[in-house]
């Protein structure tokens, strides 16, 4: 049994936002983490889940604000990526 079942996968598009890093409008692509419990890479409890928006200019790595990461992923909305502005990210690091 595997203690760790890291998963990382897009999760989808952000709606036009300013990029808090090079000031440019842009539709920043989500990446959704996943870690948890699993076997044979199945995963059957997971344990933390992250987002991060990836501005697609300057190739800059956001962390998306926990509470709105936990609506995201319990949203059955069509526009819950709305959700996701630049008050609510946080600049990690450049990819570049």
């Amino acid at each position: 049994m595997k203690i760790a079942a890291d998963n990382i996968k897009e999760f989808g598009t952000t709606e036009a936002i300013i990029c808090p890093r090079c000031g440019k409008n842009v539709f920043m692509q989500l990446l959704k983490a996943t870690n948890g419990v699993g076997v044979l890479n199945v995963p059957l409890l997971t344990f933390n889940i992250d987002l991060f928006a990836i501005c697609p200019e300057c190739s800059s790595m956001f962390a998306v604000n926990n509470d709105i990461a936990k609506k995201i992923g319990s949203s059955n909305k069509t526009n819950k990526y709305s959700m996701v502005n630049e008050k609510n990210i946080t600049f990690l690091k450049d990819l570049k």
